[in-house]
């Protein structure tokens, strides 16, 4: 059985354990409960796995386009493999979780390449700073076979920060703010009243009577008995109006810690300025998540063959209106930086012959140099 297969006979608890291709959380009391943070992990994990990914070869000193993928991203999409998408946004989800993604190479080429590589869950791996020793499900790992690439590392580590580590006391704060209205848990302001208007209960009947209605409510089904009940769910009282101002707060906060815009995962504006279109929109999103596209192409650029590389087209997030796009288009075509067929293949049409084109402009003429007038005067 090979080491990546093998499995460990006991797992962690909490939200450590939960990692791509783990079991879901079902503690009430996991961060990602919050709908903060997971909003934040959502948006940072969607944005990168959706974008269109283009694999470059440096031929001297020019650039030039890949016709496919390198082989590391190109088997991803092989049947029965997850695909490109999934797998960045695996890379992507310990990046913004943990701090660390750290994955095993599964395969390799002739030439010592890694054509093959499977992110881990959390619980899977561990590091000795002391020893400077990759552990896989408590067995000591090759560090060759090992991919690692940490978010924020503090001097003298290796392994980087997890905000989840860091802020999850300001967390479990909103956490139980967003628990006010949880009919299952206890204290506080009673969510709800359930009253029998024909017993008079005494303390011990209306103890167990209320065991009864949180353990149904806590596992999502009514609760039915007797006769004569009267069942008033409450609102938010007025005193309480906080709540809503401590999930908007969570909010702008979870933001800032992963850098992007608050009113990506429900928060509110920190300025006046607003969106003035979708494409000012989709230029700030880009520009907030550049350090996680950067440190992707990086990580990628380390793995692939020398002078080869990947790029991921943020451009093809970036959404304008019909007229300025035309426009643009015409001016790149004008100047020679885009050619006929290459705008029209952005609009999804057929090329045309002659349409590989590039139209260069010449060279301006060099200005003449003016000629001095003789000492007698102008001639």
């Amino acid at each position: 059985m090979s080491l990546i297969a093998k499995r460990a006979e006991t797992r962690t608890e909490g939200w450590e354990s939960w990692e791509a291709g783990g079991p879901a959380p079902t503690s009430t009391s996991h961060p990602t409960g919050l709908v903060p943070f997971f909003a934040a992990i959502r948006h940072i994990v969607d944005f990168m796995s959706t974008l269109p990914v283009d694999g470059y070869r440096y031929d001297g000193a020019a650039r030039t386009p890949m016709p496919t993928l390198p082989p590391l991203l190109r088997r991803l999409n092989d049947p029965g493999d997850i695909g490109i998408g999934n797998w960045i946004g695996q890379w992507a989800y310990g990046l913004a979780v943990n701090g660390n993604s750290v994955g095993w190479v599964t395969a390799i080429d002739g030439f010592g390449f890694p054509i093959g590589i499977r992110w881990l869950r959390r619980q899977d791996w561990e590091y000795s700073e002391y020893e400077r020793q990759w552990y896989l499900f408590g067995i000591p790992a090759p560090a060759d076979r090992i991919v690692h690439d940490p978010w924020i590392v503090p001097s003298g580590c290796r392994l980087g920060l997890s905000p989840v580590e860091h802020f999850k006391a300001f967390w479990a704060a909103g956490k139980a703010a967003q628990e006010y209205a949880d009919v299952s848990r206890g204290g506080g302001t009673p969510p709800a009243i359930l009253k029998n208007n024909r017993l008079q209960l005494d303390p011990v009947a209306s103890r167990e009577i209320q065991k009864r209605v949180r353990k149904s409510f806590a596992s999502g089904d009514p609760f039915v008995t007797g006769n004569d009940w009267d069942l008033t769910m409450l609102t938010v009282p007025p005193n309480q109006a906080q709540f809503l101002n401590t999930l908007q707060l969570t909010a702008n906060q979870t933001a800032a810690i992963f850098g992007i815009d608050p009113r990506e995962i429900g928060g509110s504006a920190t300025e006046s300025l607003t969106y003035a279109t979708d494409e000012s929109r989709s230029l700030n999103r880009a520009n907030n998540l550049r350090p996680y596209l950067v440190r992707l192409e990086n990580l990628l650029a380390r793995l692939l063959p020398e002078r080869q590389f990947v790029k991921l087209n943020v451009d093809a997030t970036i959404r304008t209106d019909i007229k300025t796009r035309i426009e643009v288009q015409g001016l790149q075509i004008q100047d020679g930086r885009m050619s006929v067929n290459e705008a029209r293949a952005l609009e999804d049409r057929e090329p045309v012959a002659g349409g590989d084109f590039h139209n260069v402009p010449a060279p301006k003429a060099t200005p003449q140099t003016a000629v001095p007038p003789t000492q007698g005067g102008a001639q």
